[in-house]
This record gives structure tokens, sequence and C-alpha cells, in this order.
């Protein structure tokens, strides 16, 4: 019988402050934080594993890996770079960017998914592990252009605009070169099943709120922050449906 690992306990209590800063998180943040911490963990560990899971997880699981890849792909010939994986959760986009020989810091809001992405990525990369921390994107508080490349995947679904807004500005402060991220696409068919989601599932039965996002209100955002999109790429498996975009700071 395989071991149980309790991946709480693991992360020390003086780390569960933010990577940059302790301020206060706002309530999304803190309902997005309470959901990982507790039935969202086993979930949410599950699809980003390796073993057996329901279909319907596994849809999840592979539309990630798709939009992971893609990431890889745009940014592999970058060179020797540093990397903030926002919102890492299991470290699965960490550790393939610690394979590339990225020097790799990753946060995520959950200890025990911070301590879990310690746990599996502990001596599968060869040139240099991936260094995770427990962090809150909504509380950053850091010193501008602190790496060449900021990364934030499939993290904004999770909050509304006006949120996404100040943490993508502020994400966008820590990049020198790119910013590299996702988000849950605004069409009619996704608003619909949106709906569907709010009306017959009672709150206490979903993860999290999920927010949908449009092209021109990233592109602003981050066209603001002074960065310009140069890639995007959809990536729709199933219900699985996300954005993935790249974008480099304009000269």
């Amino acid at each position: 019988m395989q071991q149980q690992v309790d991946f709480a306990s693991t992360v020390p209590d003086f780390e569960n402050v933010s990577l940059f800063g302790n301020h206060i998180a706002t309530e999304t943040s803190k309902r997005v934080s309470r959901y990982f911490e507790t039935s969202g963990f086993s979930r949410w560990s599950a699809i980003y594993g390796q073993g057996e899971i329901p279909p319907i997880w596994r849809v999840i699981r592979d539309g990630h890996e798709l939009a992971i890849q893609h990431v890889v792909d745009w940014v592999r010939g970058d060179g020797n770079i540093t990397v903030l994986d926002a919102g890492c959760g299991t470290g699965s986009l960490s550790v393939r960017l610690a394979e590339c020989g990225f020097e790799v810091d990753g946060f995520d809001v959950s200890a025990p998914m911070v301590a879990f992405a310690r746990y599996i990525t502990k001596g599968r990369c060869e040139r240099g592990e991936p260094r995770f921390h427990v962090g809150d994107i909504a509380a950053l508080d850091c010193e501008p252009r602190s790496y060449d490349l900021v990364c934030c995947l499939d993290v904004l679904f999770h909050y509304p605009y006006a949120e996404v807004k100040e943490m993508l500005t502020k994400l966008a402060t820590l990049s020198a070169h790119k910013v590299v991220g996702s988000f849950a696409v605004r069409t009619a068919m996704n608003a619909f099943w949106m709906e569907i989601g709010r009306r017959f599932f009672h709150k206490r039965n979903r993860m999290t709120n999920l927010h949908l996002l449009s092209y021109d209100q990233v592109e602003q955002i981050l066209y603001r922050a002074g960065f310009k999109m140069t890639r995007t790429k959809r990536v729709k498996f199933f219900f699985y449906d996300s954005f993935v975009f790249e974008a480099v700071r304009r000269s």
C-alpha cells in the first residue's frame, strides 16, 4: 500500500507568508486559498498528478498539459533566464521550465500545493530544481523587473476582472522581458455553461467561481503595463477552453 504523505505539514510555519511581502489578501484570494488548502488540494493534486482519475478530470489534465507544452515551446530557446511561476500549483510548469535549464522560482497561495510540488519534483531536474514558496499573487510587494520571464498559467480563471487587472499589472512589473499566461475565454457557449454551473451546483460543491475574460481586456492590461502581445494560442479540449498568451516588454 502506498504511504500517505501529509504534504501540508512539510511546509514550515515561517514560510506561510507572501513571497514578496505580507499584505492583506483580497476576499477572492482568501476563498481560493481556503479551497486549495482543503477539498481542492485532493482534487487538483490528483488532476495534475500521474495516477488514474475520472474521465472528466482527465480532460482538465490533458488541456492543462497542452497549455504547458505551448509555453515551453515558446520560451525554450530564450537562453539562461530567471523565471517566476506565479500560482505554480503542483509545479507541473515549473519543473518543465527547470528542465530547459531555467532558474525557476514558483509560488502558490496553497501551502499543501507547495509541499506537494516540492515532493514530486525532488530529484527530477538534473540542471537545478525549482524553488517553491508560499505566496499570494494578490498581495505582491516586490522589486520591479526581478525576473526575465513571469508565468501565470490557469490561475486568472479564479479572479474577477478588477482583481485580474491589478494582479496582472503587478506581475508585469516583475518581468524584465516577457510575460506568459492564460485566461478563460469569454464566448457565448462558455458563458452559458458558467451560468448552468451557477444555477444548478450549490456553492459549497463548486471549486471556485470561474471568471471569463476577453482578449481585448487582457491585451489592454498588458499594454498599459508596458507589454505587447506577441503570440496567442487558444487551447480547446472538450470543455477545457483557455487562451494562452505571450507578451514582450515594449522597447
